[in-house]
C-alpha cells in the first residue's frame, strides 16, 4: 500500500484579455465618454460636488460626499484634501480622522496614518467601533514597519481513527488479476495516536516596498498506540525571496526541502523549488497561485520493502483564495498534481478542490470575551494512474475518487492558548477493491500561538 504525503501545490494565474469592437467600447478605450452614458452622469455628479465644495468649503456634508466619490474612483489624494478641509472647520470629527488614517494607510504613508488614528481616539466620547478599528490598524502598522515578522502555531493532542491503517472496506481484493481474500490483519483497524504539530513563519523585510526573505517550517510527529508501522514524522522547510509588485501584489521564488519518516524508518526525502504570485483584490481578500517541483527519493525498509518503487518527480500546482463578503468568509484551493514515478503504476495525475467556511465569533465567558472559530470543510479529488500494477491486476489501471467532509472548531481559552477539535470523514471509491476505503477521525488538543 502506498503512503504519499504531498505539500501544497502552486501555479501561475492566467489573465484573460477581452477586446471591444463596438464604437462605445472603442471610445472608452481612448478615454472618451459617450454622451448620455452612466459614466458621464457619474462624472458630472463628481464635478458638481467639487464645485459645491469649492464654493462652500464649510459645508461638511458636501465635502464628505465628494470624499466618498473620490475614494470610489481611487483618487485618494483628492479625498484626503476634502477630509482635511473638513477638519479645518471642525477638528472634533473622529470618523473623519479615521478615514484619513485609512487613506494614508492605503497610500503607504504609515506614520501619517498612525498620527490620524491616534488623534481619532483621543476624545472621551469616541465610539467603541472606531476604537476597535484604530487598534487593528495600529497593530497592522507596527507589523508592517517592523524589520521582521514571525508567527508560530503549535498543537498537541490525541486522535482516534476507525481505519488507522487505510485498510480496504472488503477483504475480497484483486491479486495477480484474480480475486483473493486478505487476512484479517490487513483489513480496517481502528487505533488511537498522539500527535504534535508546528507551523512557523519568519520574514526579514529588506525595504518598505514589501521585498522580504521568507522562511516557513512545517512539522508533524504522530505515534500510534497499536499500529506502530504507521508512526509518522515529517518536516518541510522553504526559504525564498518575496518581491513586491506595486502596493497589493507580489511574487516569490523559493527552495523546498522535505523529510518523511514512516514506521520509525526513513520513508522519503525531497528537494525542489517553487514560484508563487499573490495579489489583494480590493476589500475582498487574497488570491495566490503557485507551482512547485520536487524530486522525491523513497527508501525501502522492513515495513515497506518496495517503497523505492515510488521514487518520482512531483509537480504540484494550485490556486488558493481567502475571500470575504460581509460576514461570509471562505477559503478555497484548486489543485493539480503530476507524479512521474520510476515505475509507471505509481505515476498519477490528481485533480482536487477543497473549500472551508470559517466563521469567527466572540462569547463572554467568566466576564471576559473569548474568540471562537467554526470552520466546516469539504473536498473532492480524482487520481488517475498511468498503468496497471501487475501484482494487483495486470489489465486494470487504478482510478480513485475521494471525497471528505469535516469541521474544525477553535476555542480561545486564555490569551494565546486554546483548544482545537477536528472531525473528519473521508471515503475513496476506486475501480479496484484494494483501494476502496473510508475513515472517520476525531482529533482534539491544546493550541498555542505567538
Amino acid at each position: 500500500m502506498n503512503f504519499i504525503w504531498n505539500a501544497g501545490a502552486k501555479s501561475v494565474c492566467c489573465i484573460a484579455i477581452v477586446f471591444a469592437f463596438n464604437s462605445r467600447a472603442a471610445a472608452q478605450q481612448i478615454g472618451v465618454t459617450p454622451p448620455g452614458s452612466a459614466a458621464s452622469v457619474v462624472q458630472l455628479d463628481y464635478e458638481a460636488l467639487f464645485q459645491q465644495m469649492y464654493k462652500a468649503p464649510s459645508n461638511l456634508d458636501v465635502s464628505f460626499k465628494f470624499a466618498e466619490q473620490a475614494v470610489a474612483r481611487g483618487d485618494y489624494e483628492a479625498a484626503i484634501g476634502a477630509l482635511e478641509r473638513m477638519l479645518f472647520f471642525n477638528p472634533n470629527l473622529p470618523r473623519v480622522k479615521l478615514e484619513l488614517g485609512v487613506l494614508y494607510f492605503k497610500l503607504g504613508s504609515f506614520e501619517l496614518a498612525r498620527s490620524y488614528f491616534q488623534d481619532a481616539v483621543k476624545g472621551a466620547d469616541v465610539p467603541d467601533e472606531i476604537r476597535a478599528q484604530v487598534r487593528a490598524y495600529l497593530a497592522e502598522i507596527d507589523r508592517r514597519l517592523s524589520r521582521y515578522e514571525y508567527g508560530v502555531f503549535l498543537q498537541a493532542g490525541m486522535r482516534y481513527q476507525t481505519n488507522a491503517n487505510v485498510g480496504p472496506n472488503s477483504l475480497m481484493v484483486r491479486a495477480l488479476g484474480q480475486d483473493a481474500i486478505l487476512g484479517n490483519q490487513y483489513g480496517k483497524q481502528p487505533d488511537w495516536n498522539s500527535f504534535e504539530t508546528v507551523s512557523a513563519y519568519y520574514a526579514y523585510k529588506m525595504n518598505m516596498r514589501g521585498d522580504a526573505i521568507e522562511v516557513t517550517f512545517q512539522g508533524l510527529n504522530s505515534n500510534q498506540l497499536k499500529l506502530n508501522q504507521f508512526d509518522l514524522g515529517l518536516v518541510e522547510l522553504t526559504v525564498g525571496q518575496r518581491v513586491a509588485v506595486g502596493q497589493n501584489s507580489s511574487f516569490k521564488y523559493y527552495g523546498i526541502g522535505d523529510q518523511v519518516w514512516l514506521g520509525g524508518a526513513n520513508y522519503f526525502s525531497a528537494g525542489g523549488g517553487g514560484l508563487s504570485a499573490r495579489t489583494i483584490i480590493g476589500n475582498l481578500g487574497i488570491v495566490e497561485a503557485y507551482v512547485e517541483d520536487r524530486h522525491r527519493t523513497f527508501f525501502d525498509s522492513l515495513n515497506y520493502p518496495t517503497a523505492s518503487q515510488q521514487t518520482s518527480d512531483l509537480i504540484t500546482s494550485a490556486v488558493s483564495t481567502d475571500l470575504a463578503f460581509g460576514s461570509l468568509h471562505w477559503t478555497t484551493r484548486v489543485g493539480y498534481d503530476d507524479n512521474r514515478a520510476i515505475f509507471d503504476y505509481n505515476s498519477y495525475k490528481r485533480y482536487s478542490i477543497d473549500v472551508a467556511f470559517p466563521y469567527a465569533f466572540a462569547l463572554l465567558l467568566f466576564g471576559q470575551p473569548h474568540q471562537f472559530v467554526l470552520a466546516p470543510t469539504a473536498g473532492y479529488s480524482r487520481a488517475d494512474y498511468a498503468a496497471p500494477n501487475a501484482i494487483v491486476d495486470p489489465t486494470i489501471a487504478r482510478h480513485d475518487n475521494e471525497q471528505h467532509y469535516g469541521v474544525i472548531f477553535d476555542a480561545q481559552i486564555v490569551g494565546s492558548y486554546g483548544i482545537r477539535t477536528q472531525v473528519l470523514y473521508y471515503k475513496i471509491d476506486s475501480n479496484l477493491p484494494n483501494y476502496t476505503t473510508n475513515n472517520f477521525s476525531v482529533a482534539v488538543g491544546p493550541t498555542y500561538r505567538f
